[in-house]
């Protein structure tokens, strides 16, 4: 059941707000296209753009992915067209990654991005979520500004490795959610961050940190069992060693690429 949406005068914009179904998969593998090439052609090589959303949201990803279990899709449908999407990782532990939000070039600037947005945040609120975090690359200087004119505010950054070149992403959190939560481990006080995640088979994987700065990395904490007790191989493989959660290829991964 979707919710379409009415301007600050009553008026019916004509925009419907519904949850992703594998029948529209056509339609968001074609809003990512656009959107990512709006977004990074300054950026990243048009080949590299392609391959991630031929990946990412191919038929049978995609209808994976609407079948795992905290994986959410929200679709701005008008008409018939899938004219944007959020799509949001849910972990056990009450926390929500905004992992990406598209808007086609065409139907920008009229609203629907923060429509998508509110919609999301009230979505993840009504499943339990109170930390929100969300991702995206700094040189996405739009993406970055969307973020922090609608109450996020920067948290922490990493480097990516994106076709074989480095960029920073830069990682958000909904102003007033807490980022860090302090957890004891051996003895010791760890700090884990709720904004720098890698997701997992079970569950995510959250960044912790030796000092409240959340500049000393000691390891990943895994939401799935609650273990500090991880190991991460050369090639960035990582595996919870209590419960088996292993690190999932996403995003700009070279797995993917």
């Amino acid at each position: 059941m979707g919710q379409r949406e009415a301007d600050s005068d009553g008026e019916d914009t004509g925009i419907e707000i519904r949850e992703a179904e594998s029948s529209d998969a056509e339609g968001i593998r074609s809003v990512a296209r656009q959107s990512l090439h709006a977004s990074y052609d300054d950026i990243l090589d048009e080949g590299v753009i392609d391959r991630a959303a031929d990946e990412w949201y191919g038929d049978d990803a995609l209808a994976a992915e609407l079948e795992e279990d905290g994986m959410v899709y929200l679709l701005a449908v008008a008409g018939d067209e899938v004219v944007g999407f959020s799509q949001s990782l849910l972990a056990d532990d009450e926390t929500g990654t905004i992992l990406w939000l598209h808007v086609h070039p065409d139907s920008r600037d009229q609203g629907v991005g923060t429509t998508l947005l509110n919609h999301t945040q009230a979505t993840l609120s009504e499943r339990g979520v109170e930390r929100m975090a969300a991702e995206v690359l700094a040189d996405n200087e739009r993406g970055c500004s969307f973020y922090e004119e609608n109450g996020f505010e920067k948290a922490s950054d990493r480097e990516r490795d994106i076709g074989g070149e480095t960029f920073v992403e830069n990682l958000y959190v909904q102003q007033g959610g807490m980022q860090f939560e302090n957890r004891e481990f051996e003895g010791r006080t760890l700090h884990v961050n709720w904004a720098e995640s890698e997701r997992g088979s079970e569950a995510p994987f959250y960044a912790a940190y030796s000092d409240e700065a959340g500049e000393d990395l000691f390891g990943w904490f895994c939401a799935n069992c609650g273990s500090f007790d991880n190991a991460m191989d050369s090639m960035e493989r990582l595996e919870c060693n209590a419960c088996g959660n292993q690190k999932k290829p996403v995003r700009w991964d070279a797995a993917y690429l």
